[in-house]
């Protein structure tokens, strides 16, 4: 990990901004809320810009005092419109066109709101931590305090022999997104304008717009919180069922289906048993695979679960498997190395930066045929060899604190990138002052 350069000793107050805000959601939606309480921690003044899809279940998780931090921004008739009208296409197509028209239409109203709050109360730096994805517009522009905005990720496609799952309409609406937001990007000049673009890695870099203005910074966009996801005590290795679980969104890209396929061999051995955990739009679909393979008596579909359930799982269970085809990032795997759960993860993206073969095993996505039998060979291994699995366990929580994925260790490293741009804004505004006037403007 880069060296956190020095905080310094002055008190930040930052607006954050970001649509999601939750400690019990899935994927980018905590990222703000760890900045939240770690930034709070080092005694910094946070207020909190998002949509109003999360009010209640922070008012019911946070306590008073915290929950005053947060303003909220509704979707309007347009936004619900749009809404309506991208259930209607294919999952990827409404994410990358129709999701992104309506976080466009939220971002003008963040903007808005944010502008008023450092013109009434001031503010010494605006913080954008999502969405994550580098394609992303930001309106985070003159808004009347320096902007940061990351830590980004994406940029990725699908592995090349996994590359006919998006369908032509798919490729079209991706190769059209990534044109136009070239274009977008000159209009709403949030990025371009940014006093520090935050990516996760030299691929994000490569993708992030033309014409940046800002510094640039590589920090990477995910961590996980060690002081809750603790390691589990140590197991006795029964002689009875070997568990593998997984948990993510049901959507093709997670490639569930391919390691429902993988687990079949191993479930017609006997002895083994896969658990599922999450929800989506492929999950009747995965439920029909099951039965057709005859396995339903050894996978457990549960739908998405409270998050105490899930760690109960996650405790219980023998392996977790990732076999997710284009994933930036990887929260999931991170929590099951921090609890000491060995990790069975694909060679691509996310869990080849975050992981490594000291700490994980990685499947290479070669082809449909090998991916499948690599994960199946790999299930096999850690379900012969308990010596392995407690090695592996060990070696990921070890991975996760010596690499500095903890959210307190990023958080202090995002803090003094922030309290540097702030500082830098305050020079430049202090040797604006100084300048001389010019005799015809005297005069």
């Amino acid at each position: 990990m880069t060296d956190t350069p020095h905080l310094g000793t002055n008190r930040l107050k930052i607006i954050m901004v970001a649509e999601n805000v939750s400690r019990n959601m899935s994927g980018e939606t905590i990222l703000p809320y760890y900045y939240l309480t770690n930034f709070l921690a080092l005694g910094h003044e946070v207020h909190v810009i998002c949509h109003a899809r999360t009010r209640k279940q922070l008012q019911a998780e946070l306590d008073p005092e915290l929950f005053a931090r947060f303003t909220f921004v509704s979707d309007g008739p347009l936004q619900k419109m749009l809404f309506r009208i991208g259930g209607i296409f294919p999952h990827r197509v409404e994410d990358l066109i129709f999701n992104q028209l309506i976080q466009l239409l939220t971002q003008l109203r963040m903007r808005r709101m944010v502008k008023e709050h450092v013109a009434r109360d001031g503010a010494d730096v605006v913080f954008q931590p999502a969405p994550i994805a580098v394609k992303a517009i930001s309106f985070m522009h003159r808004v009347g305090a320096p902007v940061v905005i990351g830590p980004m990720s994406g940029g990725m496609d699908l592995p090349p022999a996994f590359r006919k799952m998006d369908g032509r309409l798919v490729r079209l609406a991706i190769a059209g997104t990534r044109y136009g937001s070239r274009v977008l990007h000159c209009l709403f000049r949030g990025k371009r304008d940014a006093a520090v673009l935050l990516v996760a890695n030299r691929r994000t870099r490569m993708a992030l717009p033309p014409g940046m203005r800002g510094e640039v910074r590589e920090v990477m966009e995910s961590a996980v919180d060690l002081g809750r996801w603790r390691p589990r005590s140590a197991r006795s290795e029964p002689g009875g069922t070997m568990s593998f679980i997984f948990c993510g969104r049901f959507v093709d890209w997670k490639g569930i289906d391919y390691l429902v396929r993988a687990f079949v061999p191993l479930a017609r051995e006997g002895g083994v048993r896969l658990d599922l955990v999450g929800d989506g739009e492929l999950f009747g679909r995965i439920e029909e695979l099951i039965q057709a393979e005859g396995i339903s008596d050894c996978v457990v579909m549960h739908g998405r679960v409270p998050l105490e359930r899930y760690i109960a799982l996650l405790h219980e269970a023998d392996a977790y498997v990732s076999p997710s085809l284009r994933e930036c990032g990887g929260i999931a795997m991170m929590e099951a190395m921090a609890v000491g759960v060995p990790v069975i993860a694909t060679e691509w993206g996310g869990a080849a930066q975050y992981a490594g073969s000291d700490c994980a095993i990685l499947v290479p996505p070669t082809s449909e045929r090998a991916f499948v039998d690599g994960l199946t060979a790999a299930m096999r291994r850690l379900a012969a060899s308990p010596d392995l699995r407690r090695a592996l366990g060990r070696a990921g929580r070890s991975h996760l604190e010596r690499e500095g994925h903890d959210w307190a260790v990023k958080a202090r490293h995002v803090a003094a990138i922030l309290h540097e741009a702030s500082g830098r804004h305050r020079l430049r505004v202090s040797r604006a002052a100084l300048m001389p006037v010019p005799l015809s403007q005297v005069v």
